[in-house]
């Protein structure tokens, strides 16, 4: 790439900038802080607007969330995101992190492929990406080349999924914590209740179909008819969300898919003396801070249930990490060519333009075509596109931009 192409490449790259908070360095309560649901997003996306920002879209998630855009500078995107969260600037300086220019470019290629998953390889955030560029397109917040750039990460991913065994094993939270459950003694006489039927809750039931199949499964959600079609489609109980306390009180284990911005499980719902199980599944967390220090009641959260992986399989996907690289350095570089080429594209409209109104400003075109007084609109537009496909290629292989330019116009003056 010539020192021209590169500057004019690394302006608009040095503009892609992520500002995000993740499991690295938050625990989940503070992770929570930060949580964006789709409703927010709307009023960021019209701020944002406002702000004169073209692309933007954030990925909220129990294990991070982030905003990536195409800014002045990351702590526009800050300052953003924080307005329209519970969290404030200062927790998130102290526990954030801020990427522009080719160290944002290899984070967002990094996420899109599980290698910066709290479960290395977990696949299930690529479509937790889509879905959020989707929120944002449907805003007109993804840009030409924002929308080029994801092209070029997704096809990273798709890549390494399918030609490595970096997501080989147990792939996601709902998983682990079946892992969880499988090592628990009598796990087949256990009453199990599920609380939430989002997606998570309903991973976490078909996977409960799957792997222990028999067990007694209960699910409640805030919304009954939601939760009600859940349980006929995986044949497991339904219980009414009034039922609730009940509910809770009759199981031994309590898995918690909630994403309410309060605690769902609290005090109250547990009966002193009877051992029971409880797997916080959520962002923010929703069982109460109180039911953990609590006789007989074990909790454990997101980051516990992460942690529970199998070394192994940690160890093995390690070792496909090489051959991500490779893939990610691959299509960031095509990318990068795509960029440098984006960047003329509009010059080669102009010019082909102006080149079609030579034929009607200058005579000698005429008195070049001796037989010909003015040649047609036809013609005069397919000389152009031949004289413009020739610069394109000059202007990939040329250090000389000028030139080119003057050179098209006597090429273009010579064709037949």
């Amino acid at each position: 790439m010539a020192i021209e192409e590169f500057h004019i490449s690394k302006q608009v790259l040095d503009r892609f900038c992520i500002a995000g908070i993740n499991y690295h360095k938050a625990d989940a309560a503070t992770r929570g802080l930060f949580s964006l649901s789709n409703d927010a997003f709307a009023a960021l996306g019209k701020n944002a607007k406002i702000d004169g920002l073209k692309s933007v879209f954030v990925l909220s998630t129990c294990n991070r969330t982030e905003i990536y855009g195409f800014a002045e500078s990351v702590m526009q995107l800050v300052e953003l995101l924080v307005s329209h969260t519970n969290g404030d600037k200062t927790g998130f300086y102290e526990c954030g992190y801020f990427k522009n220019g080719d160290e944002a470019l290899q984070h967002l290629f990094k996420v899109s492929a599980g290698l910066d998953s709290q479960i290395l390889g977990d696949y299930e955030i690529l479509g937790q990406l889509k879905r959020a560029v989707d929120t944002a397109r449907g805003q007109q917040l993804i840009g030409p080349v924002m929308d080029r750039l994801l092209n070029f990460a997704f096809q990273a991913s798709k890549k390494i999924k399918t030609e490595t065994n970096l997501s080989d094993g147990t792939v996601s939270v709902s998983f682990a914590a079946i892992e969880l459950l499988q090592n628990i003694k009598d796990i087949a006489q256990k009453k199990i209740l599920i609380i939430g039927a989002g997606k998570f809750g309903v991973n976490v039931c078909k996977n409960l179909n799957t792997y222990l199949p028999g067990t007694a499964v209960t699910i409640i959600n805030r919304t009954d008819e939601v939760a009600k079609a859940i349980a006929e489609e995986n044949r497991v109980h339904f219980a009414a969300y009034k039922d609730k306390a009940a509910a809770i009180e009759a199981a031994d284990i309590i898995i918690v898919c909630t994403n309410s911005k309060e605690p769902t499980v609290l005090p109250e719902h547990i009966r002193p003396g009877k051992q029971q199980l409880l797997l916080d599944l959520s962002v923010p967390v929703n069982v109460h801070p109180l039911v953990k220090k609590m006789e007989d009641i074990t909790v454990i959260d997101v980051d516990e249930i992460s942690s529970s992986i199998l070394d192994k399989t940690l160890t093995r996907r390690k070792a496909e990490v090489p051959k991500a690289n490779v893939i990610i350095d691959h299509f960031k570089k095509e990318f990068l060519n795509w960029l440098r080429e984006h960047h003329y594209a509009h010059h080669l409209k102009t010019w082909k333009n102006k080149l079609c109104e030579i034929d009607l400003t200058q005579t000698s075109v005429c008195e070049f075509y001796k037989d010909k007084e003015l040649i047609s609109e036809t013609e005069r537009v397919l000389r152009a596109q031949k004289a413009v496909k020739q610069l394109a290629v000059n202007l990939k292989i040329k250090h000389d931009k000028g030139c080119q330019f003057i050179s098209s116009i006597n090429d273009y003056l010579q064709i037949p």
